[in-house]
């Protein structure tokens, strides 16, 4: 048995893989170590006898130590085991990939969503972290809590366990580590502004999604390690869980309660970055402000200050509220720049994002979350996307920036981000996650041809669909990327793909901002579609979890008006439609159901 883990000794000088050098060689070189181009090869020489089979099994695996490699290879080599395992495997993927099922009159959208997505998110988002352009394996806080999210209608047990995890990696004064490496938990103390409030969104979300409020009152340990020092924007530390516990209550609430503070302008701080990472040192003094964290905060707190009611913090409910009402007002008195919102503040006061910028003059995020977190007020939210469409959306290249101009020549340093050359990555190349989010901003607003047709536009297998788009986008269509180059010479090259959070942000988009299935409660779930007129129909198909119980849900559009569900039956039973939408009950009872929904005008034939 011989092995080679050195790229290029296996293909030799000239390097073709279709003819490796090995095979002339005969034998593997046998070279393997660190500072190799790696990949794994595995040579055993057999001598078969004419008419006589063997079987050859090569197996990949992982385990804790030698000793426990040893075990389960001992295992494994038992007639049959391999087999088993195998089928095993595939049919937990066949079974998770199936859960959800769409039809639509979009085959491309179909195929993306039908299993691809699901399996980017759980494979290599959550399990894997790892993928050929981000080769890490650490657990980001604010990443793979909104991976699990999109999990809830397929593995809810997933979704909870994760939220858990997240909250042991709180420390006690309510800031979280930015990201963490297992087994050992060294990870990264940070003065990011959004990381630690995606635990109480998330949390509320995926209560009202499943109707699990004992998850509220799980105990999770808090972390202990070193505070940052003044002018310490980050530090890794070897970090334990000694720093006591709390419920998962309390530690939603240390997560706002640490997020209150706010600058001259009433706006949530900036800090080492917000969601955008390469905007480091917009607020590092500490005195930067994010117009767009403040939009994300009044949707954290309209999500979770019912939970602080119903457990009697009624005090706290109170305290929260006002402080989002408190934001509302300051965002329109400094968010907004008379077209769109700003971005936010620079640490001397100069404001981002603003007609006044000679770059980043408009940046998607702060005009999609507008929308988004119902914070607005309508005629604002509606300019704000009006001119996200003018001046990020690239119908003609197929792609959505996040922001305009690139930065190049400022002044001023926003962060790591201008390092970027114009229009790669964040420095306004399409974010794929942002993208999504003004999708769904275009779809909760009502915008739904415009919605659906920009969801078309950044699927990959779209931008993969001719030789000529090929040539252009140059990475896989099967999942999505997590950027695509904004600027010549590359305008619409695709660029990091697997390791992003979109493939789980698109799979909600389409799932509920789109074809408008929601989880409510436990115990039914609501549609209230946002289709284009155009499509006559489509159909979903979803198995409850831990059951057999099937729901076939059918929704047709005969008149080709699909502003509200006008009728709704569950077995050909009616079904209460309340303000365009309908909540079907769901039944745990092991047997197919089918649910027929038809759309129509509203009353008085207005869109």
């Amino acid at each position: 048995v011989r092995s080679c883990a050195d790229r290029a000794a296996f293909l030799g000088p000239v390097g073709d893989p279709s003819a490796p050098s090995v095979l002339v060689a005969g034998d593997l070189p046998g070279r393997v170590g660190a500072s190799l181009d790696p990949c794994f090869s595995h040579q055993i020489t057999l001598e078969l006898k004419p008419g006589v089979e063997t079987e050859v099994v090569f197996l990949l695996g992982d385990a804790e130590d030698a000793s426990a490699a040893r075990t389960l290879v001992a295992a494994c080599a038992e007639p049959g085991v391999w087999r088993r395992e195998r089928d095993a495997a595939l049919g937990f993927w066949r079974d998770t990939l199936s859960a959800v099922r769409i039809e639509t009159p979009s085959p491309t959208l179909d195929l993306l969503c039908n299993g691809w997505l699901t399996y980017q998110t759980l494979g290599c988002r959550i399990w894997g972290r790892t993928a050929l352009y981000q080769s890490g394996g650490a657990f980001g806080f604010r990443d793979q809590l909104q991976d699990a999210s999109s999990l809830a209608p397929i593995r809810p047990d997933l979704v909870r366990r994760q939220i858990m995890l997240h909250a042991g990696h709180q420390f006690s004064e309510g800031d979280v580590l930015h990201w963490w490496h297992p087994p050992d938990g060294r990870g990264l103390r940070t003065r990011f502004a959004d990381d630690l409030l995606w635990l109480p969104l998330l949390a509320a979300e995926y209560v009202r999604a499943t109707g699990d409020r004992g998850i509220m009152s799980e105990n999770a340990p808090f972390v202990s390690g070193r505070a940052l020092t003044d002018g310490e924007d980050e530090a890794l530390l070897d970090i334990a869980p000694t720093g006591g516990s709390a419920d998962l209550y309390e530690h939603c609430c240390r997560a706002i309660d640490r997020s209150l503070a706010v600058g001259a302008h009433g706006l949530p701080l900036f800090g080492c970055g917000d969601w955008n990472d390469g905007m480091n040192r917009v607020g590092r003094e500490g005195r930067g402000e994010s117009v767009w964290m403040g939009f994300f905060l009044c949707s954290v707190i309209d999500a979770f200050a019912p939970f602080c009611g119903s457990r009697g913090d009624e005090a706290r409910a109170g305290r929260y509220r006002a402080h989002a009402a408190r934001l509302r007002e300051a965002l329109e008195r400094h968010g907004w720049d008379g077209e769109w919102y700003r971005r936010g503040y620079y640490d001397d006061g100069a404001p981002l994002g603003s007609r006044q910028s000679d770059e980043c003059r408009i940046d998607v995020l702060a005009q999609a979350w507008s929308v988004l977190s119902g914070a607005a007020p309508r005629p604002r939210a509606d300019a704000a996307l009006d001119a996200a469409q003018r001046h990020l959306v690239d119908e003609t290249h197929g792609l959505i920036r996040l922001l305009t101009p690139p930065f190049v020549d400022t002044p001023r340093d926003p962060g790591y981000i201008k390092g970027y050359v114009a229009g790669v990555r964040e420095n306004g190349g399409q974010y794929t996650h942002a993208a999504l989010w003004f999708v769904r901003a275009l779809a909760e607003a009502g915008r739904r041809e415009r919605a659906v047709r920009l969801l078309e536009m950044i699927n990959p297998i779209r931008l993969s669909a001719t030789p000529e788009r090929v040539a252009v986008y140059q990475v896989e269509p099967y999942v999505v990327a997590a950027d695509v180059y904004g600027a010549p010479p590359h305008l619409g090259r695709g660029g990091w793909t697997w390791y992003t959070g979109s493939s789980g942000w698109m799979h909600r988009v389409v799932l509920e901002s789109i074809l408008g299935f929601r989880l409510d409660g436990g115990d039914a779930f609501i549609l209230s579609p946002r289709v284009p007129d155009d499509w006559p129909r489509y159909a979903i198909s979803w198995r409850v979890p831990g059951g057999a119980t099937r729901y076939e849900i059918v929704v047709s559009n005969p008149h080709g008006r699909a502003d509200r569900v006008t009728s709704a039956a569950l077995d050909g039973e009616s079904l209460e439609v309340r303000d365009g939408a309908v909540r079907v009950p769901v039944l745990q009872d092991g047997r197919g159901h089918r649910v027929e929904v038809v759309l129509g005008a509203t009353a008085g034939g207005g869109s």
